[in-house]
């Protein structure tokens, strides 16, 4: 009893949460055999990690029972676990098989029907037990597959890992595309990130300057500053230069008039430069 005990598997199938019980899921006992109140590992999480779980009581056919048996479909109340950290394909296992969960394996695959040509990054469904979810290939031993091609074919999962183990079937679909295999090995990996994560986006600084206080809109350099028009500025320094001589300061015009602020400062200009010139010839 204790051999079948280490092997003892639940592949989860359903989640549902009933008032007054909890938690609920169910599924077919795949090998070995589960008790009341037995502490099983919960998992894989989108980190791969598995949550040890307590099984508060057991039904079957709308009946509550003890135990159940490899082969058996049943439905499980859960201790103190939420039903939004539960997904389909998470499975229960025993503490003592030291679970891992796996983001790339290799499996052997038969092309059943394919449109075209199966090559490197070609995404699609793999369906495997309750498994379900888009794989990527990442390298095979063929450079491209067609209808009736065999070959060996390395995946990665693009979400999260889930729970495998060598000889299990699977299934391979996108669109008109099916093929069948066997997963012949898993593969370790220290890239523990979903493939679909995106960058993180940095925030660029705003380089949009702030309104000009009242002591640099009166200076005498504010006005030249807000000049963009070569005819305005050859207009500014030409007053300036015209009234060094003669003496006597030229009232400025203000920066804050009324209507187009730039249109007003340049005939303001214009027509103080078009005064200031015959001064200084004199």
């Amino acid at each position: 009893q204790d051999a079948v005990y280490k092997k003892r598997t639940l592949d989860q199938a359903r989640r549902e949460w009933t008032p007054g019980v909890g938690t609920v899921v169910s599924g077919t006992t795949l090998r070995g055999l589960i008790k009341l109140n037995d502490t099983l590992l919960l998992g894989p999480d989108p980190l791969g990690n598995f949550l040890p779980i307590a099984v508060k009581s057991i039904h079957r056919k709308r009946m509550p029972v003890k135990e159940v048996r490899g082969g058996q479909t049943a439905s499980f109340a859960l201790k103190k676990i939420k039903r939004s950290s539960i997904r389909k394909g998470m499975v229960m296992v025993s503490p003592r098989l030291n679970p891992q969960a796996s983001w790339e394996f290799e499996a052997e695959i038969l092309v059943l029907h394919h449109p075209t040509t199966i090559s490197p990054r070609y995404q699609a469904m793999v369906h495997c037990g309750s498994i379900r979810q888009t794989a990527t290939i990442l390298s095979m031993d063929k450079d491209c597959l067609r209808t009736g091609d065999k070959a060996t074919v390395h995946f990665r999962f693009i979400k999260t890992p889930e729970y495998l183990h060598i000889d299990q079937r699977l299934v391979f679909r996108e669109g008109r595309t099916k093929a069948v295999g066997t997963i012949t090995k898993l593969l370790q990996t220290t890239n523990n990130s979903p493939m679909n994560s995106k960058p993180q986006q940095i925030k660029m600084q705003s380089t949009k300057k702030g309104p000009l206080t009242k002591r640099e809109e009166s200076g005498p350099q504010a006005g030249i500053a807000m000049l963009t028009s070569p005819v305005a500025e050859d207009a500014a320094s030409l007053a300036t230069v015209a009234s060094a001589p003669s003496g006597t300061q030229q009232p400025q015009a203000k920066a804050g008039g009324g209507g187009r602020r730039r249109g007003g400062q340049r005939h303001k200009v214009k027509s103080q430069a078009a005064i200031v010139t015959p001064a200084g010839g004199c």
